[in-house]
């Protein structure tokens, strides 16, 4: 990271989704010769696919609540069946074409407004931070807080201003994806996760925002 870069002193590093999942929602699929790159979703954003999962889910369930079925087998592939159609819809493709100079967003639901959407020459680096996620468990009658570590693949521009694109737990994937993203819009990647080569600089960029607000 270099710590001569003015945009570095404007760009906020705590985490911007505050949630995050805990496997590896996208992929980056790079088409060097086409001019693009896309990040897609690992759960397969096929309509009829994602229907035919949630009618053979809704089926599933009806068919135990006949026969009393008691295997957690069935239960789980019930759960999942129905739950994945559901979560794939809120999933989206971020789609990078030099072809045109922009990045889009793409849902199997169009949105009425694009949230993800800009020139690719705005993008001034790939920004990776931790986050913690908390969640729950419930054993007998206590709750229990607990947490797991999130990591945010950030885009910047040259305000200091970011969007968000993805957020997941795996980090060796998600850093690949955003050294290889980085690598394709010719951008550097700030990242400041605990074993990067970046993490040691944090202090000394606090301590360069603090001296900048003095």
């Amino acid at each position: 990271m270099e710590n001569d870069d003015p945009v570095i002193t404007r760009t906020n590093w705590t985490p911007l989704a505050l949630r995050g999942h805990s496997w590896p929602t996208h992929r980056l699929v790079i088409d060097e010769a086409g001019g693009w790159a896309e990040l897609r979703p690992n759960v397969p954003l096929n309509r009829p696919l994602l229907i035919l999962s949630e009618v053979s889910g809704l089926v599933l369930l009806i068919w135990q609540f006949i026969t009393d079925g008691q295997g957690s087998a069935f239960a789980l592939l019930t759960i999942l069946l129905i739950a994945t159609p559901i979560f794939g819809f809120t999933l989206r493709t971020v789609v990078f074409d030099f072809r045109s100079g922009w990045f889009w967003e793409q849902r199997l639901v169009a949105p009425s407004k694009r949230l993800v959407e800009g020139r690719l020459s705005s993008i001034h680096a790939v920004q990776v931070i931790p986050e913690r996620v908390f969640t729950g468990d419930t054993y007998g009658m206590t709750y229990r807080r607990t947490f797991f570590m999130s990591y945010e693949l950030n885009l910047v521009n040259h305000r200091g201003g970011r969007l968000n694109l993805i957020d997941h737990a795996i980090l060796s994937w998600l850093r690949q994806d955003a050294h290889r993203l980085a690598q394709f819009l010719d951008v550097p990647v700030w990242d400041i996760t605990w074993d990067s080569d970046n993490a040691q600089t944090m202090n000394e960029l606090k301590k360069q925002v603090l001296d900048n607000i003095r």
